[in-house]
């Protein structure tokens, strides 16, 4: 399934270490249908990537590990999922990925040239996070962490989404997406942190599609069978409501940060 990264000569240190980090597995083929891809302009952000060695923590199903690969980085995929990467090393055939989080990377100290986070920086605690990525990037190295929000605020039916999302899933609040990511590595004072990027994209999808993406995240994962398929029952209803002939038009934004390794 999976080709080990301690077979890589490259980046090879030690094995790997299974913390308790949430794993997407039970929602691979949701996930793997529904999650939409990220603009180019996020990519453009992270200047010429060909020839470097691109660490890719939670990878998932490769979203992020494909476009990646075409630019030209070699790209090493790492996630706690199994089935996850399975489906992103079905998808790109001899992609080299393994089992791991970000507690103790497998991974040569130095050996990198960026080591990115779509959608997962925020899984990993702060503490080993910050101290692995710091490890594993050659002086000058860059992290980069990005995540994609719908950003329909004001209209009736995505207010009336998150209203239903928060009243049975708490802690979560559609707040938490104004994070600054980048303040806890500039605090740090092992690297410089840029200014946050803001990349607004659309997206045009199904109510089904939308309905089956948001199924595929951790908050509606974790709930029971029974209020699981009542939230999404709602949450289908009032897209189905606003978008009539089921085409869904959705503005969305995302939020990415760059760091260089002192």
């Amino acid at each position: 399934m999976t080709r080990p990264v301690g077979e890589d000569r490259d980046v090879a240190h030690g094995t790997s270490h299974h913390a308790r980090v949430p794993s997407f597995d039970p929602v691979v083929d949701a996930y793997d249908a529904a999650r939409p891809s990220y603009p180019d302009d996020v990519y453009d952000a992270l200047g010429p990537l060909r020839g470097l060695l691109v660490l890719e923590g939670g990878a998932g199903t490769g979203i992020a590990t494909r476009a990646l690969a075409s630019r030209g980085a070699r790209v090493v995929a790492y996630d706690m999922g199994v089935a996850m990467l399975a489906r992103a090393v079905a998808r790109s055939p001899g992609l080299p990925a393994v089992v791991a989080d970000g507690a103790r990377l497998p991974f040569r100290d130095g050996c990198a040239d960026l080591i990115c986070f779509a959608q997962s920086w925020h899984w990993l605690a702060a503490e080993q996070r910050r101290s692995e990525v710091a490890r594993v990037l050659h002086p000058g190295g860059r992290w980069a962490a990005w995540w994609s929000h719908a950003t329909a605020d004001g209209e009736t039916w995505f207010d009336a989404t998150w209203d239903l999302i928060e009243g049975v899933c708490p802690p979560v609040h559609r707040s938490q997406r104004d994070t600054d990511w980048g303040a806890e590595l500039r605090a740090s004072g092992s690297f410089d942190v840029g200014d946050r990027i803001d990349v607004p994209w659309g997206r045009e999808v199904s109510v089904d599609t939308w309905t089956q993406d948001l199924s595929s995240h951790s908050f509606v994962m974790a709930l029971r069978e029974d209020a699981r398929s009542s939230l999404l029952d709602a949450i289908r209803d009032a897209a189905a409501r606003a978008f009539p002939d089921g085409s869904m038009r959705i503005p969305h934004e995302t939020r990415l940060w760059i760091a260089h390794r002192r």
